[in-house]
C-alpha cells in the first residue's frame, strides 16, 4: 500500500471534505451574510465544534498540555470577572446578549484550543482538503482585483467615499473593511498552498492581493498592504531568516500611515453634533467607567460590544452617547467600532489582565510554532496575522470579528500541515517490505 493511501486511511475522506468545507465557508462567509443572516453564526458554530473536539479529546485521553490548561484557566478567569460585573451591577439584563458577548470575546481562543488539540492527535490530508478552497480563493481574488481596477475609473457603486481623489473600494459589501478581511484570508490560503507545495510561490496572486488592499484606500488596509509587501520581499523573494530589522520597518510604516488617521478618528475626525469623534468618546467614556467601577468591570454586553449596541446599553444614556450621530439607539454605526475600551470597561482590572495574557500566550504560540516549522511561508502568515490583530484592534473590534476566527484557523493549522507533509514524504521514502512464501 502506498504511503499517501495509508495516511488517507488515518485521515478519513469525511474529515478531508469537512476541512475543505470549513475553509470554503470561511472564504465566502461575509458574502453569504449579504443574503442569509444566519451565515453570520458560521464562525461561532465552528468555534463551538472545535471546542467540543478539545473537550472530547480531554475526556478520552485524560491529558492536556500545560499551555492548554493555562489558556482554559485564563478564559474562565476573564469570563468570571465579566459575569461578576453583570451580577453585581445589573446593567445588561438581557441574558442572550451576555451569552453572545462571551462567545464573541473568546471564540477565536476556543477554536485555537480545538485546532491545536485535534491537529496534534490526528493526521489530516490538508493538501487534498485545501485544493478546492485555494482554487476558489484564486478565482475570487481575480474577481476582486478586476472590479477594484474598474472601480478606479468607472463608478460601479462599489465605494463608500472619496479618498486622496480616488474612490475607495468596498466591492458588494458596502464596507471596505470586509474587503480587507476577505483578502487577508485569501492571502492565508495562498500561503498555505505555498507551504504545502514548494514549487508554488504564488507570487502573482500575492501581489494581486496586496494591490487589492491598496485599492481599498483605508488606513488599516494600507498598513497591512505595506506589511504584506515587506514580508513578501523578506520571505518570498529574499528568503530572509532574521526579521528584527524588518519588524522595526513595519512598525515605522504603520506609525507613518496610521498617524493621520489617528488624528482623524481619535482627535478631529468623524465629528457629530457634540463635536467629538466617536472613537475618542469611547476611550474617554471607557476610562471614566473603568475608574468609577474599579477594580470590577461593568459586565458583558454593556460597553463597546455589538450586543451592547443591539440591546442598547444603559451606560450610553449616562455617557450621553444617545445624542451623538452614529451612536444612537436607532443609528448604531459607531457603537461597536472599538476594542480595548470594551475590554477594560466590561472586564475591569480583574478581567483585563487574564484577557491580555490570553492573547499574548496564543500569539507567542503561533509565532513559536511558525518559527519551528522552518517554513518561510508559515512565518509570513504568522507575522501578518499578529500585525493584523495589533493594528486592527486599535481602530475596531476586530478580535471579536469573524475574520479573527478565520485567520486563527488557518495560521494555527499551517505548522502541523508541514509536519504531516514531511511525515508523508518520509513514509514514501521507506521501501515496501516484500514477504516471500
Amino acid at each position: 500500500m502506498r504511503a499517501d493511501k495509508r495516511i488517507d486511511a488515518q485521515t478519513g475522506i469525511g474529515t478531508t471534505w469537512l476541512l475543505s468545507a470549513i475553509m470554503t465557508l470561511f472564504l465566502f462567509q461575509t458574502l453569504l451574510e449579504n443574503y442569509f443572516s444566519q451565515s453570520s453564526y458560521i464562525d461561532e458554530g465552528l468555534a463551538a465544534l472545535f471546542c467540543g473536539v478539545f473537550v472530547l479529546d480531554l475526556i478520552v485521553s485524560g491529558e492536556a498540555r500545560i499551555r492548554e490548561i493555562g489558556i482554559c484557566f485564563l478564559i474562565l478567569w476573564a469570563t468570571a470577572a465579566g459575569l461578576y460585573g453583570n451580577w453585581k451591577f445589573g446593567i445588561q439584563d438581557v441574558n442572550s446578549a451576555i451569552y453572545l458577548d462571551i462567545v464573541s470575546h473568546f471564540k477565536y481562543a476556543l477554536l485555537y484550543l480545538g485546532v491545536t488539540s485535534a491537529a496534534r492527535k490526528r493526521h489530516w490530508n490538508i493538501e487534498e482538503a485545501a485544493r478546492i478552497p485555494v482554487l476558489l480563493a484564486k478565482g475570487y481574488l481575480i474577481v476582486l482585483f478586476v472590479f477594484g481596477v474598474l472601480n478606479i475609473f468607472v463608478d460601479l457603486g462599489m465605494y463608500g467615499e472619496i479618498r486622496y481623489g480616488l474612490r475607495n473600494y468596498s466591492f458588494v459589501f458596502g464596507t471596505p473593511g470586509i474587503v480587507t478581511n476577505t483578502v487577508l484570508y485569501i492571502i492565508m490560503l495562498l500561503l498555505l498552498d505555498s507551504a504545502l507545495h514548494e514549487e508554488r510561490s504564488n507570487k502573482v496572486f500575492l501581489l494581486m492581493a496586496i494591490a487589492v488592499l491598496i485599492m481599498v484606500i483605508k488606513s488599516r488596509s494600507l498598513i497591512l498592504a505595506a506589511t504584506a509587501l515587506v514580508l513578501f520581499e523578506s520571505f518570498v523573494l529574499e528568503k530572509k531568516q532574521d526579521m528584527r530589522l524588518r519588524i522595526l520597518v513595519i512598525a515605522i510604516i504603520g506609525g507613518v500611515i496610521g498617524y493621520p488617521q489617528y488624528q482623524n478618528y481619535f482627535v478631529n475626525g468623524v465629528t457629530a453634533n457634540r463635536g467629538t469623534a466617536p472613537r475618542q468618546l469611547f476611550w474617554q467614556g471607557g476610562l471614566r467607567l473603568f475608574q468609577e467601577y474599579f477594580p470590577y468591570g461593568t459586565g458583558f454586553g454593556t460597553f463597546g460590544s455589538s450586543t451592547a449596541a443591539t440591546n442598547y446599553s444603559q451606560l450610553y444614556y449616562i455617557l450621553e452617547f444617545n445624542t451623538v450621530a452614529g451612536m444612537q439607539p436607532t443609528n448604531t454605526k459607531y457603537l461597536n467600532d472599538t476594542f480595548w475600551p470594551m475590554i477594560f470597561t466590561q472586564l475591569g482590572l480583574f478581567g483585563m489582565i487574564p484577557y491580555i495574557l490570553l492573547m499574548i500566550i496564543i500569539f507567542y504560540d503561533i509565532y513559536r510554532n511558525a518559527k519551528r516549522s522552518g517554513n518561510l511561508y508559515i512565518r509570513f502568515a504568522a507575522y501578518l496575522y499578529i500585525a493584523n490583530v495589533l493594528f486592527s484592534s486599535i481602530q475596531s473590534s476586530y478580535p471579536c470579528n469573524n475574520s479573527m476566527v478565520m485567520m486563527t484557523f488557518i495560521v494555527t493549522l499551517m505548522p502541523y500541515c508541514v509536519r504531516w507533509e514531511r511525515d508523508r514524504i518520509g513514509m514514501e521514502a521507506k521501501p515496501e517490505v516484500q514477504h516471500g512464501y
